[in-house]
């Protein structure tokens, strides 16, 4: 058996062996990273990958490019041609013309390269210094049009039951929508999602509510449908709904400003009441003095 004194020889000697390795890897490589432009890419669209690094005093050896696991292209300075793809049935499409050292173009994008992507970079023997970076790549499909509100009737009234059905263009991942009338949410249906053939899901929500004298705003009524995906995309549709009414209709909220001026016709009238029954008077008097 090792001797506590071996151990800590042993202990000591791994230590020493990996400081002196980071030493020279960091002065052979630094300041790796990968980024992804843009951040979150549409389905079919392309996707620019840059690896940023910094290599001192020894030459680069290759820059290997990864989907998980798997390689997908690699730049080596020394080969001719320098960039080489290579195909694991993820129909990831490498631009070679405007590839190289640093950046990846990658065409016509699809959901099967959601994941890392990572780049590998080696120097020049005799260290062959290794280091890596690793990003996420997002890829979305979004709703090409606002989504689609429909409503049962045109016009409705306090005491009326508004029906209402909202639903959005497929998607992925799928969007949530959320009703508003007059700006307040109303509603607690749950969105209902329904795949496609291409499994893509479109969303579909309904609304049922008793329509009351507080929903209203100015007398009138305004329906709004609100779609969103995360946080790459939001859009509404809205729907002025009318009432048969001829009459005002109480509004929810009456401001202190708008109360005073309902009171201003009603203080004139009395202004010129008091004025007329002055008139009166005075016309008495003087016919009464005339009189004399």
């Amino acid at each position: 058996m090792k001797s506590e004194k071996d151990k800590i020889i042993f202990k000591n000697s791994v230590v020493m062996l990996l400081l002196f390795t980071f030493t020279n890897a960091s002065k052979g490589l630094k300041n790796l990273t990968l980024s992804v432009y843009p951040e979150v890419i549409r389905r079919g669209q392309s996707a620019q990958l840059h690896c940023s690094y910094e290599v001192f005093d020894i030459p680069l050896y290759s820059v290997k490019w990864y989907r998980g696991i798997f390689e997908f292209y690699r730049y080596t300075p020394f080969e001719h041609p320098p960039g080489k793809t290579f195909f694991f049935n993820t129909g990831i499409k490498v631009d070679l013309s405007v590839s190289n050292a640093t950046h990846v173009t990658l065409r016509n994008v699809d959901f099967n390269l959601n994941g890392n992507i990572s780049c590998e970079v080696t120097t020049e023997s005799p260290n062959f210094y290794t280091a890596t970076a690793t990003s996420v790549l997002q890829v979305v499909e979004l709703p090409h049009s606002p989504p689609t509100l429909w409503t049962e009737f045109t016009k409705y009234d306090p005491g009326d039951i508004l029906k209402a059905n909202c639903s959005t263009q497929p998607s992925k991942p799928s969007a949530t929508i959320t009703f508003l009338l007059n700006q307040y949410a109303v509603g607690n249906e749950p969105t209902v999602y329904h795949q496609t053939q291409d499994n893509l899901l479109w969303s579909s929500k309904d609304l049922k509510i008793q329509i009351l004298p507080s929903h209203y705003l100015n007398g009138q009524l305004i329906l709004r449908c609100s779609a969103e995906v995360g946080t790459h995309y939001a859009d509404f549709t809205e729907a002025p709904l009318e009432t048969t009414r001829k009459e005002p209709i109480p509004e929810r909220v009456t401001s202190f400003s708008r109360g005073h001026e309902l009171q201003i016709p009603h203080l004139a009238t009395i202004y010129l009441i008091s004025l007329m029954l002055y008139l009166s008077v005075v016309e008495e008097i003087l016919n009464f003095t005339i009189s004399r």
